[in-house]
């Protein structure tokens, strides 16, 4: 095949076909220490150095060992986790797997960050290359070829102001051989009820709920499993999951305390198989789920959840142009949903039948793919509701560390399955400063479906720059600016409840015989549209450290800034009202600006994570078009957060089949502070009157938190 390979490209450049002659190609190097997972292959007289798991095109960024480690995360969710955010990510990435696509990504981020090899951040043109929504992102994670491991993890932690407290218990096995893997987790939780009489300064400003709490009881339960097995050239993949989880909490209903209790059941199943056929690589997935919801107290009644959905995609070069190959990924999927609920005697089951068929190509449009086009199409409908997409993209790369993209896409979306049945519950008590009567009030907000949903229309442009890395801490840099319009959004009522949004929506709003507002329905709707602007940047880079007094590889310390800007944000409620702006202040108010700042570092046993954010202030107009004394001016905030990490023993690893580890085993000490300066969100009035409804507690009761967690390798 790389005979072939070779011959076809010399060809198509004009020349005459190769001899068989010894050719040993450059590898690419990680950018970080460690990193060398290149991996030679030799095919009769012909050496080709390739790098495992290397994905269709180069990364943006590169993670090695270190980087990866200083994280001090858990697992590998939680590793994309913090890559997304300190890169600015807008909504979960794309996931493959040893640069491949794969029948399900999740079977593969309950595994320790050390099972990884490197994670790689691809550039923007990489979603249409591997058939996803082109405005995303693509990660490509690659294991280790071998891996074991036991790993056991257990977590205390407790506001500072005391009233709550809560602890868990995470225990899992985890082992990588070739393109066979397996993970088996255990996970219990419980977090105590936070009252209102616990928090004198909530009393004090709320006189009689001392009944209600601020946060519910909740105990959970729950164990997973996951497999991959080679099946000859195709793979398979099984997942399984359960849940069992238990809230209590209490309310004050005019002079009562109502207790209420929402215990949920989740059963989940997925497998499916990938391989070879006729040239495309194909991926076939079959999913299904069961939820089972018993409610007592306010909303009570039993609630069940079906869902099941198969699911295949499909891709393969399709033609060879004068650039290269023009690659075509198709996608199709059918779910069934039906929702069942028995509610004071009455039986309601609503089923709902959803598709969506897709495909897009990817055109290369110079040799060296330093341009590229993308081209893409989908249709979806779910019940009565239809919707279709179209989208576009252009990337060009000037220089190799250069590149900038531009994305467009316009879709049509029939509002999803939870949108339109999920069962209703009441949430917790809130604290809403009311406008209309000008007093902070302790409300019940209403969740679930709404089976009234239109399709929402949406418009979107993205353009992207980015450069890196630079020098050999890996200096990167990205801005983004883009641009959303929709129109029949579907969403929920703006933030503020203000009297114009009382009024243009007064069944979603419950009052008591005094006037008093009680309940809220924030069940998802229709809003006639929205307008919004952002630019969006951030700054990575890394800097190694040292190695150790005995040899041992030190360690790095990771820098990422980001800063989001936004530009406009209009909103149009309904016919009849004028359009809002609120970063003015109207529908709700919005912060123009904000900014996170993230270091993380690991240096032998010692481990460091720091964060902070800034949230600019912002204005809450009562009536929209104009500032007045009755309006909220909302404080900037600031949140910091600390977390120190100390390995107490240093030794090798265990290995039952000699898989290396770059974890110690040993018992590892972590200490974190969530909110260090106890931060709370801060209001006035629009004439410097102190503001109802932002005492110390009302709007975060639980402020400075303190966790100590204790995990170790068995």
């Amino acid at each position: 095949m790389f005979l072939s390979l070779i011959s076809t490209i010399s060809c198509l450049a004009g020349a005459p076909p190769p001899e068989v002659v010894p050719v040993v190609q450059e590898p690419r190097r990680s950018n970080s220490p460690g990193g060398q997972d290149d991996e030679a292959i030799q095919l009769e007289d012909v050496v080709v150095m390739g790098r495992r798991g290397a994905a269709l095109v180069d990364p943006e960024i590169e993670l090695g060992p270190d980087e990866i480690d200083a994280f001090g995360a858990y697992d590998i969710s939680e590793v994309l986790t913090q890559i997304g955010d300190s890169l600015g990510f807008d909504g979960a990435p794309i996931i493959i797997v040893n640069g491949r696509r794969v029948v399900n990504a999740s079977d593969f981020l309950g595994f320790p960050p050390d099972a990884l090899e490197r994670v790689e951040a691809l550039p923007q043109q990489a979603a249409a290359m591997y058939g996803g929504d082109p405005s995303r992102r693509v990660v490509n994670i690659v294991l280790q070829r071998r891996f074991t491991s036991r790993d056991g993890r257990i977590t205390a932690a407790r506001p500072t102001a005391g009233g709550q407290s809560s602890t868990a218990l995470d225990l899992r096995q985890s082992a990588v051989q070739d393109n066979n893997t397996n993970q088996f987790g255990v996970q219990l939780g419980r977090d105590t009820a936070l009252r209102a009489s616990e928090r004198s300064a909530y009393i004090e400003d709320h006189p009689g709920r001392e009944g209600s709490t601020l946060r519910p009881a909740v105990d959970v339960a729950a164990a997973n499993i996951a497999l991959t097995r080679a099946l000859g050239d195709w793979s398979s993949s099984i997942n399984a999951t359960v849940q069992v989880r238990n809230d209590q909490s209490a309310a004050v209903i005019g002079d009562q305390s109502v207790a209420s209790r929402r215990e949920t059941r989740n059963v989940a199943l997925a497998g499916g198989v990938g391989g070879e056929v006729a040239g495309w690589t194909v991926r076939l997935g079959l999913d299904a789920a069961a939820a089972a919801v018993t409610q007592e107290g306010l909303a009570a009644g039993e609630f069940r959840t079906f869902s099941t959905a198969a699911n295949v995609t499909a891709n393969r070069a399709v033609m060879e142009l004068p650039a290269g190959r023009l690659l075509m990924n198709l996608s199709g999927r059918y779910a069934r949903f039906t929702s069942e609920s028995d509610r004071e005697g009455e039986r309601m089951t609503r089923s709902l039948d959803s598709f969506d068929l897709g495909g897009n190509l990817s055109i290369p449009l110079t040799r060296s793919q330093a341009t590229s086009l993308t081209l893409g199409a989908n249709t979806r409908g779910a019940g009565d509701a239809r919707g279709t997409g179209v989208s576009a993209g252009l990337s060009w790369s000037p220089l190799r560390k250069l590149r900038f993209n531009g994305q467009w896409s316009r879709s049509v979306d029939a509002p999803n399955e939870q949108q339109r049945l999920a069962p209703e519950f009441y949430g917790e008590p809130r604290v809403i400063f009311d406008f209309t009567t000008g007093q902070a009030v302790e409300v019940l907000p209403l969740f679930g479906g709404n089976p009234d949903l239109r399709p929402q229309t949406m418009d979107q442009v993205l353009l992207t720059a980015s450069a890196g890395p630079f020098t050999s801490w890996g200096l990167s840099t990205a801005m983004n600016l883009r641009s959303l319009n929709t129109t029949d959004m579907i969403g929920v009522l703006p933030a503020a409840f203000t009297p114009e949004v009382e009024a243009a929506f007064p069944d979603r709003f419950q009052r008591d015989a005094e006037g008093r507002l009680v309940a809220i329905n924030l069940r998802p709707l229709n809003l006639q549209g929205t307008q919004m602007r952002s630019l969006s940047s951030n700054l990575n880079f890394n800097i190694p450290v040292g190695r150790t007094a005995a040899g041992r590889r030190g360690g790095s310390v990771r820098v990422s800034l980001t800063h989001t800007w936004q530009l406009e944000n209009l909103i149009r409620i309904q016919d009849g009202l004028p359009e809002m702006d609120r970063l003015a202040g109207d529908g709700g108010g919005a912060a123009r600006h904000q900014v996170s700042a993230q270091v993380d570092g690991r240096f032998g046993q010692w481990g460091f994570n720091a964060g902070a954010r800034w949230r600019s202030s912002s204005r809450v107009r009562r009536d929209s078009g104009r500032d007045a004394a009755e309006d909220l001016q909302l404080a900037d905030l600031t949140t910091v957060n600390l977390k120190f990490s100390y390995l107490l023993e240093t030794h090798a690893s265990p290995s039952r089949d000699g898989a290396g580890s770059r974890r110690d085993a040993g018992l590892r000490l972590e200490l974190e502070v969530e909110n260090l300066f106890d931060a709370r969100p801060e209001a006035a009035l629009g004439d410097g009157r102190p503001a109802r409804g932002y005492g110390r507690d009302d709007q975060d009761p639980l402020g400075r938190m303190v966790r100590f967690t204790l995990s170790r390798r068995f």
